[in-house]
């Protein structure tokens, strides 16, 4: 029997009833957000590490990206990379670190892709040469990267040292550092197969000693802690360090911005484009107002895992410097959807789409075996749902007459059988 749910809170646990149960997690970074610690949205926690025991982080993943990030966050306020402005790699006997501080600019990692200060700011001109930015690839010649920069880095052991990379040649980085009077010169390597399947290895310039730190790639979605970020300046700042969550490059984030009272029920993510940004989590869930952090009530963010699957995540707290803990709920969501691959045992059409205000459409679905609960749900773009009404749950091709008198504009009409959502847009003229 077909019924219209007039109540929005019977239409949203309706819509819920279908999905996992929420779960609420907390993930602890420690006091001063002393580590980064790796997530896995199927199997938790995967692993943590001391934020401020590397200085460098060279690519392992990548293919041709061998990019080298910098640990911007420590105990020190992190490691500081500048490229000499003064002569290229040929100069690397004496350096002058005059007006370092006052004039030169420091170089940052990428906070959107993984992409590090020793490599983002490569010029992709030339025919036969490839940069990497702190070398490049000779096409025509001997087929090795060859370094051809050199950088001034303050540690993080707060010691200022000068730092070249040698040569990426068979798999292995070949890079020098010594003290900026050139004493304590090291030559060091890292070869890529010790490290098979992480996405970057790390490095301690003050102890002179490789860190293994990262799961490897497949076990982790998300990693919490801080970095650095280029989009929140106070007082015209760059670099300026938060704390927050990005992702594994293999995963995919939308954000949806909806009104606080639907956000428990909402779960239209295929109203919504996923992106590759490994910020897509970042900080901005949250703000310091009024001496305390208050987070922002209608975000809701879906992740695209690993493993495929698309879980919701809400975050509901976090703790600050006193545990470094990040507070939030997930939800594992039925996986059919708009764009999505997976072949679906609830087919949807909506005729006339587009449609006109008042008019009425008719909802045609077909389940492939009989199901327990079945509804279908339409929200706006906000996220506001504007029409609950229960299906009928028998297996076969069956027909719903849905008015449409509703403002112009998109609307996402979802159909959830027992486990699985299906999804169509329609557009009311």
């Amino acid at each position: 029997m077909k019924k219209q749910l007039l109540i929005a809170t019977l239409a949203a646990a309706a819509c819920t009833a279908n999905a996992q149960t929420a779960k609420l997690d907390t993930v602890y970074t420690g006091t001063s957000y002393a580590n980064q610690v790796w997530y896995s949205l199927e199997n938790d926690e995967q692993g943590s590490s001391a934020k401020n025991n590397w200085d460098l982080g060279f690519r392992i993943q990548g293919g041709i990206n061998l990019d080298i990030l910098v640990n911007h966050t420590g105990s020190t306020d992190g490691a500081v990379l500048w490229v000499y402005p003064k002569a290229d790699i040929t100069g690397w006997s004496s350096v002058d670190t005059s007006g370092l501080k006052a004039s030169w600019a420091p170089l940052y990692n990428s906070e959107v892709e993984w992409t590090g200060a020793l490599g983002r700011y490569a010029d992709p001109a030339g025919t036969t040469t490839a940069d990497y930015g702190w070398g490049f690839y000779n096409k025509d010649g001997d087929h090795k990267i060859k370094g051809d920069s050199i950088y001034i880095i303050k540690t993080q052991g707060g010691k200022f040292k000068k730092l070249k990379i040698d040569l990426f040649s068979a798999g292995t980085y070949n890079f020098t550092y010594a003290n900026l009077d050139g004493s304590d010169e090291t030559s060091s390597t890292l070869a890529k197969a010790t490290y098979t399947n992480k996405k970057y290895a790390y490095f301690n310039l003050d102890t002179k000693a490789a860190v293994d730190r990262e799961p490897t790639l497949d076990k982790w979605d998300l990693v919490f802690g801080q970095y650095s970020s280029e989009d929140y300046m106070p007082m015209g700042m760059p670099g300026y360090t938060v704390t927050g969550v990005l992702a594994n490059d293999t995963v995919e984030i939308a954000k949806a911005i909806v009104d606080p009272s639907v956000r428990a029920g909402y779960t239209s993510y295929g109203a919504h484009s996923f992106s590759r940004n490994i910020n897509g989590l970042g900080y901005n869930w949250k703000k310091f107002e009024g001496g305390a952090y208050k987070l922002n009530d209608s975000a809701v963010y879906f992740v695209k895992s690993n493993l495929g699957s698309i879980w919701k995540v809400i975050f509901t707290g976090f703790t600050g410097s006193a545990t470094g803990g990040i507070i939030f709920s997930k939800e594992k969501l039925p996986t059919t959807s708009i764009g999505d691959k997976t072949k679906s045992a609830t087919t949807l059409a909506i005729a006339p789409n587009p449609s006109v205000n008042g008019q009425n459409v008719s909802v045609v679905y077909n389940f492939e075996h009989a199901v327990n609960n079945a509804v279908v749900n339409v929200y706006d773009m906000t996220g506001r749902m504007v029409v609950s009404q229960e299906l009928e749950k028998s297996a076969g091709l069956h027909a719903l007459a849905l008015n449409t008198n509703m403002a112009s504009g998109v609307y996402i009409v979802s159909v959830v059988a027992d486990n699985e959502l299906t999804q169509q847009r329609l557009i009311v003229q």
